[in-house]
């Protein structure tokens, strides 16, 4: 079974219309909430604006309320067959932790100017109990043999005369 797809997008709510001047207070306290799928990914679709061209570079993260950098990143460099279909989709990927975060949806065109910006505020949950790094085996190196360390006394000793 497949999660459906969550749909961001740079659009501001229009006041004119009247259900989403009806729901603004309702919205403006409800916090997003996304639950990762068991490859700890969480995939987000991301509405593309009208300004939005080949080559611009759109990305997401997420950052923790009282951290710098962004823990979760990922970014997609826009094609044409992306400007035709008018979304992204965009992955976060290794969620290791459930927790609050502060999500960043940018647009970003030539020279890496900043053209759109979104943020929200999402509670992402972790699958099970996260995604967990494989340990890396390394190689320990084998002790020297009694030969070799008096080999190496013996060399060490003659380089000082």
């Amino acid at each position: 079974m497949s999660t459906p797809l969550v749909q961001l997008t740079f659009a501001l709510q229009s006041f004119d219309d009247s259900m989403s001047a009806a729901m603004s207070h309702a919205m403006e306290y409800e916090k997003l909430s996304l639950k990762a799928n068991a490859a700890h990914n969480i995939t987000l679709q991301c509405v593309l604006p009208d300004g939005a061209n080949e080559s611009d570079v759109i990305s997401l993260s997420a950052t923790q309320p009282s951290a710098r950098g962004a823990q979760y990143f990922t970014e997609k460099t826009l094609s044409n067959a992306d400007l035709e279909s008018g979304t992204v989709n965009l992955t976060l990927s290794n969620i290791t932790q459930s927790q609050c975060f502060v999500v960043q949806m940018m647009l970003h065109g030539k020279n890496t100017t900043l053209k759109e910006s979104q943020q929200l505020d999402v509670y992402i949950k972790a699958f099970e109990q996260g995604y967990i790094p494989e340990q890396i085996k390394t190689e320990h190196a084998k002790p020297q043999g009694v030969r070799s360390y008096f080999a190496s006394m013996g060399s060490t000793f003659l380089s000082l005369f």
